[in-house]
């Protein structure tokens, strides 16, 4: 049963609702509503850390644009350009955009988007009232966006239709077809239900659908509480009806539409993926966060294994050394003359064991080789040039191959500059000079040599 948090910015008013999805059922399990002034004491003692917020933003951008038919990757940056051109003050934004279809337009095919922006320090102010608690955000949505999953679920037309929900302070009304997005608008109102100042913005907002957008909406559907009373003197330039709640959201119903815009964010959190306001520095940020927690879990349980495997590796080793040793003591105290021939045997079968543990006990120390050779004040000078040191252990001995080249002026400066390097390696205790050579066009040289102590 997946467990969800909503938190509505509602002005000064803050309502919670927490419920839980279960075989397609939203099951509210508790409400609250708080003012403005308590919710950080509230963020502080909740013990969930992740929340979905939808918040009333008072600066927005919208518009419809027509783009040109361009691959999808490039759709973005264009949406970008065009808000920055068309609003200066949108620099460092966050944004959304829904494809409303194709038309053509001027002779030309051009794709219908509606674009939804914010700007960074607004959605940046609320994500840092939630990290000073220790929360994180999952998604920021507009109060309009939410409310449109309750009418996906419940009435969608090929016609225009003006909805209306409201907030603690404002009816929020927006324009869809065919179960897109094209406007939405906030106007002022503390009435529950609709009085005649919602009807003036209403009427107001139809006038605006017809000149602006060239859409006439056929019906206002009225949401959640703004159906809980109509008491006006004035005429809507529309049919009103109510729109039904959905009955898979198992609530008391005035607790439905008292809290309709928090749980219409959590009514369809797949589908809402898409309108998310979270800038893009936040989500990055726990990104980060979270391949960084996974690396860490995962040196952690190869560091116990790799303990595990030398643990294991360490006690077979003494395990080998014990029953050589063993061996070994019934080896001199046999009867020589009686039991030579199964004694014999068996000794040779641990034979690969004792050789296994001397190579172990011999090898050649080539650190050391390296130590030394780094010691040869002649590497340092400026007419030598060391291009490789290749060095492989060859039973108690290190075998080193030095290639390089004389940097001088003359034949006489390159023949002393080298048979100095080649004494200086002689005088080094354990490094013995097996060839040597050098080649008076190119001055490079080649150095064999062993070292191992005596």
């Amino acid at each position: 049963m997946a467990r969800h948090i909503a938190v509505s910015f509602e002005n000064e008013i803050i309502k919670i609702v927490y419920a839980s999805l279960k075989s397609g059922n939203l099951i509210i399990k508790k409400t609250l509503v708080l003012k403005n002034e308590e919710f950080d004491d509230f963020l502080k003692n909740e013990n969930a850390r992740h929340f979905i917020v939808i918040y009333d933003f008072k600066s927005f951008y919208q518009d419809i644009l027509l783009l040109p038919p361009v691959k999808k990757s490039y759709i973005k940056d264009i949406i970008k350009t065009e808000i920055r051109k068309r609003s200066p003050e949108f620099k460092d934004f966050s944004f959304f955009y829904e494809m409303l279809g194709e038309k053509m337009h001027e002779g030309r095919k051009v794709y219908e988007l509606f674009v939804f922006a914010v700007n960074n320090d607004d959605l940046s102010n609320i994500t840092d009232r939630f990290e000073r608690a220790g929360k994180r955000v999952l998604a920021i949505y507009p109060p309009a966006f939410a409310a449109a999953q309750i009418v996906k679920t419940s009435y969608v037309s090929d016609e225009p239709l003006l909805y209306v929900v409201e907030t603690m302070s404002s009816k929020i009304l927006f324009l869809m077809k065919d179960g897109h997005f094209y406007f939405t608008r906030d106007a002022q109102s503390f009435e529950s239900g609709i009085h005649d100042i919602d009807v003036q913005s209403i009427n107001m907002t139809i006038n605006y659908c017809r000149q602006t957008l060239r859409l006439v909406p056929s019906k206002a559907i009225l949401i959640g509480n703004a159906c809980s009373k109509y008491e006006t003197t004035m005429d809507l330039l529309l049919p009103v009806m109510c729109i039904e709640l959905p009955p898979n959201i198992i609530a008391p119903r005035e607790v439905i539409s008292d809290f309709i815009i928090p749980l219409s964010a959590i009514l369809n959190i797949k589908g809402m993926t898409y309108i998310n306001l979270l800038p893009d520095s936040y989500r990055n940020l726990y990104k980060q966060k979270t391949i960084l927690s996974y690396y860490t879990l995962l040196f952690l349980i190869l560091s116990v294994a790799g303990l595990g495997y030398i643990k294991m590796q360490y006690s077979d080793i003494a395990a080998m050394k014990k029953q050589i040793e063993l061996l070994r003591s019934e080896i001199r105290n046999m009867d020589i003359t009686s039991s030579y021939e199964t004694k014999k045997n068996e000794f040779d079968k641990v034979i690969p064991l004792i050789n296994f543990l001397n190579t172990i006990n011999t090898s050649a120390d080539i650190q050391k080789a390296l130590i030394e050779l780094s010691s040869i004040k002649e590497f340092n000078k400026k007419d030598l040039n060391i291009s490789s040191i290749d060095m492989s252990s060859v039973g108690d001995k290190v075998h080193i191959k030095l290639n390089g080249s004389v940097i001088a002026a003359n034949f006489t400066a390159m023949q002393k500059d080298y048979q100095e390097l080649i004494s200086a390696i002689k005088n080094v205790e354990g490094m013995e000079t097996i060839a040597d050579k050098i080649d008076i066009k190119s001055k490079d040289f080649q150095i064999e040599l062993r070292y191992g102590k005596k």
